[in-house]
């Protein structure tokens, strides 16, 4: 009998966890939003299962709607995926008690990565230098006396949760004081408390993938550069840096595993650092799958999702005693394709997709649940899919991305295809002069406006020439036929 997997997740890493689980044998259940329900996950999914509503919150985020269908339909293993619950110790947790594997880290590790502050502090107390935070603030008036030891501007997070859209950028003390009532408002906020963070907008953001196992072994692949973000949601990464050194790459190395050991980790995870003047800060972990482990997963040449199935089994990492380093080969890009106009300040954009061509190379890869008749809703995340090359020199790697985002044709909706071309073509990117505030500090928004204005008139130049040439084609081809012998006999004959 196959071994079941449920799939309380939705986009492109629910397909993802569908193609590779259904090729090692397993039968894969996915369930989903009403609102998802034309998605290419569910045409795809052995099975699938609809939730009675399309809020989160009776949906994806509906731990015990998810383990009733696991019990109900036998599954042996949850994949979250990423977001979502894929990050709750209280789920991972009661996953285990009803006797079904979590696919990712213990819940154990979850709480410990889970609280920020605690994390930096056990960071500090084995000598890993980490980025400068406050006291959890509860109030806005807890900012007065927090902001002291702080230099504006400064970054406001929420102790708990990930991704970039609970963060916020305060440049004074009272704007600081609106954002922190602003995140106190939601309800997980106001349980857990947000804290202030020292801003380095010339730092380089570095992530370390790894794999460890029961055993204590440890894969390490190449760092992956995350710097350039949009609302701190990553839209340009890159593995190998082109900013760390051998030393500092040691360093990142040395002081991840430290760590990893201290916490006792075991699965897939990401340790984050910000890397400045030669300075490694840590910063975070993130326990789950991500968009960019495909990049890891070129460098490997590996699948990453069956490697945490095996995990989640109490199994070993095939091939790896002790700590392995993996080295690059090639230089990988990976963009994020966003449901986002960004003529109208990246509002994101919804409908039916009534066009989609794309056109792929060797070393191309197009991770997308579009498809002509698809519908984004306005509902989620806008992220639609992950474009990656990859090359063994850096600049060809990105001239390959440029020109095969010229091959992507999508209509229906607008996407920030055009604002990714532009972004590859900055100088500064092409120099590797790539840091945290990217987008303010080096790309110049008025070539983004000025291209589509450019390329408005050349569409309609195009559109005005073609229509020209083909009434001069048509003229002479009429008056060919006219000339043949017998035209005005056939014409007016009554037979």
């Amino acid at each position: 009998m196959k071994e079941k997997v449920l799939i309380p997740t939705r986009g492109v890493i629910a397909l993802d966890i569908i193609n590779s689980l259904n090729s090692m044998g397993m039968e894969t259940i996915l369930m989903h939003s009403p609102e998802d329900s034309l998605s290419l996950p569910v045409k795809l999914a052995d099975r699938s299962f609809k939730f009675y509503s399309s809020r989160l919150e009776d949906s994806y985020l509906d731990g015990e709607a998810i383990l009733e269908k696991a019990r109900e339909v036998k599954a042996g293993y949850i994949h979250p995926g990423y977001g979502f619950l894929a990050e709750s110790p209280e789920f991972a947790r009661n996953c285990r008690e009803s006797g079904i594997r979590f696919i990712g880290p213990e819940a154990g590790v979850l709480a410990a990565v889970e609280d920020k502050r605690r994390l930096r502090q056990t960071a500090a107390a084995i000598g890993l230098p980490v980025l400068k935070y406050s006291e959890l603030l509860r109030s806005p008036l807890d900012c007065e006396a927090c902001d002291e030891d702080f230099t504006y501007p400064l970054i406001i997070k929420p102790l708990k949760g990930s991704g970039g859209r609970g963060i916020r950028v305060a440049d004074y003390r009272r704007e600081a004081q609106e954002q922190v009532a602003n995140l106190l408002k939601r309800e997980d906020n106001a349980r857990n408390g947000v804290f202030f963070e020292e801003f380095r907008p010339y730092a380089h953001h570095i992530e370390v993938p790894f794999f460890r196992d029961a055993k204590d072994n440890i894969l390490f692949l190449p760092e992956i550069e995350s710097s350039i973000q949009r609302r701190f949601q990553k839209i340009f990464q890159e593995s190998p840096s082109p900013n760390v050194d051998e030393r500092l790459r040691a360093c990142l190395y040395e002081r991840s595993q430290a760590l990893l050991r201290k916490i006792d980790y075991v699965g897939l995870g990401y340790v984050e650092f910000l890397v400045e003047n030669g300075e490694c800060l840590f910063s975070e972990i993130n326990p789950t799958f991500q968009i960019n482990t495909l990049i890891s997963e070129v460098h490997l040449s590996s699948n990453f999702l069956k490697k945490q199935v095996v995990i989640s089994r109490g199994e070993l990492l095939h091939d790896v005693h002790g700590v392995r380093v993996v080295k690059p080969k090639h230089h990988v890009l990976l963009v994020s394709l966003m449901a986002e106009d960004p003529y109208s300040n990246f509002l994101p954009s919804s409908g039916q997709i009534s066009h989609f061509f794309h056109y792929s190379t060797i070393r191309n890869v197009f991770k997308t649940t579009l498809y002509t008749g698809a519908r984004v809703t306005p509902m989620y995340d806008p992220f639609i899919g992950k474009i990656l090359t990859y090359a063994v020199e850096r600049p060809n790697a990105i001239n390959d991305m440029r020109s095969f985002l010229d091959n992507i044709i999508i209509r229906g909706i607008r996407t920030n295809l055009v604002f990714l071309k532009h972004l590859l073509q900055c100088d500064s990117l092409r120099q590797g002069d790539t840091i945290v505030d990217f987008l303010h500090l080096k790309f110049d928004f008025t070539k983004l406006r000025n291209s589509e204005e450019e390329a408005a008139v050349a569409a309609a130049l195009l559109a005005a020439d073609f229509h020209l040439d083909n009434r001069r084609k048509n003229y002479k081809a009429k008056l060919e036929k006219m000339k043949q012998p017998g035209f005005l006999k056939r014409l007016f004959s009554p037979y």
